[in-house]
């Protein structure tokens, strides 16, 4: 509770600092086609969590190879995100420093996916040469996936707590060390950003910074909390498709279709499952509220399911059959808007 209260007041303290600086240097997110926001917001979300990271740490004296290597991966997202909330930055680059930022975690904590559970109900599925690859390719796509659904004020650092929060309570009989001190500390420190960008008169956005860098944390707690190898195994792999469903969903469903109408599956767009909630005529917390809520549900499915000894095979099926449904609605979103409207009247604002 001591490491949740100090952090979560460190980062409210530490966005008062940044925020004039922000609007000095001109970090900051202005309205244009794709973002209706009034005004021009700062975008120091993502600075400001790297920031009390730094000092709680340090504070609480967690400093070890692990959080070091969390520290270094950090950096260099927060030195992506910064520049490319500055200028828009070609999507190789940004590839290049998530694949970097990867890397340190790889070597230097030896974060790796290297079995996919029992998937199939004959043994757990070992990735074995294929194992880094994966590795990467998950880490990257979960880092773009929360930066992609980042569309309106709190979803990706609320999905994110979502997740965060179940990896929490799954460790709450288990001793984990310093592992579990650092969960809360960033727990604490998106808690706090969600109170100044839901209720605060001068809020603050996340920016690419914050949201690739939410992604970047949950890979790493989803890779040790899931693999047999690791001395702190608390779920199965696909548990953690379960926690992660909606920023995982979205992402493949937005990209495919994208890449069917012949578009770069990078293009930003006004496609995704809250611009759908929006088109309805819900109003930006409503969308945020029953988004949330729904990751919550999927999450605690995955989580009960798992509890009860169901068998990863059936999960799996049933995984598979959740994003199928997804993946409908999403492809004809006029179907999902017609119900979304016959269910709720439109609020006057978003």
């Amino acid at each position: 509770m001591l490491i949740f209260t100090v952090s979560f007041f460190f980062t409210l303290a530490i966005i008062k600092v940044l925020y004039p600086l922000a609007v000095k240097i001109d970090l900051l997110d202005r309205p244009c086609e794709r973002k209706h926001h009034a005004g021009n917001i700062p975008l120091i979300g993502g600075v400001a969590i790297f920031s009390n990271f730094i000092i709680s740490i340090f504070i609480f004296d967690l400093l070890t190879v692990e959080v070091l290597s969390l520290l270094g991966a950090f950096l260099v997202i927060i030195i992506l995100g910064v520049t490319d909330d500055y200028r828009s930055l070609n999507f190789k680059v940004r590839f290049l420093f998530q694949f970097l930022a990867t890397m340190i975690l790889l070597i230097v904590s030896e974060v790796e996916l290297n079995s996919v559970g029992n998937i199939f109900g004959s043994g757990n599925v070992q990735l074995g040469r294929v194992a880094i690859p994966f590795t990467i390719f998950a880490i990257i796509g979960n880092m773009n996936a929360f930066n992609m659904i980042d569309g309106i004020d709190g979803l990706s650092a609320s999905l994110g707590l979502v997740v965060l929060v179940c990896f929490y309570f799954s460790t709450n009989e288990s001793n984990i060390g310093n592992i579990n001190s650092v969960l809360i500390i960033i727990i604490a420190s998106i808690s706090a950003f969600l109170v100044i960008n839901l209720w605060a008169k001068n809020k603050i956005f996340m920016g690419d910074a914050g949201s690739m860098l939410i992604g970047l944390v949950i890979s790493y707690f989803a890779i040790i909390f899931s693999q047999e190898s690791s001395e702190v195994m608390l779920v199965s792999p696909i548990v953690c498709l379960w926690l992660l469903a909606i920023p995982v969903m979205d992402t493949i469903c937005i990209m495919i279709r994208r890449i069917k109408k012949g578009q770069s599956p990078f293009l930003a767009d006004r496609g995704h499952l809250h611009h759908i909630f929006l088109r309805a005529g819900y109003s930006a917390r409503q969308a945020l509220v029953i988004i949330v809520g729904i990751a919550s549900l999927l999450a605690g499915v995955g989580l009960v399911a798992s509890s009860y000894g169901a068998p990863e095979w059936v999960m799996v099926i049933s995984y598979l059959a959740v994003f199928a449904g997804y993946y409908h609605l999403l492809q004809h979103s006029w179907v999902l808007m017609r119900w979304l409207k016959l269910i709720h009247k439109p609020a006057d604002a978003s």
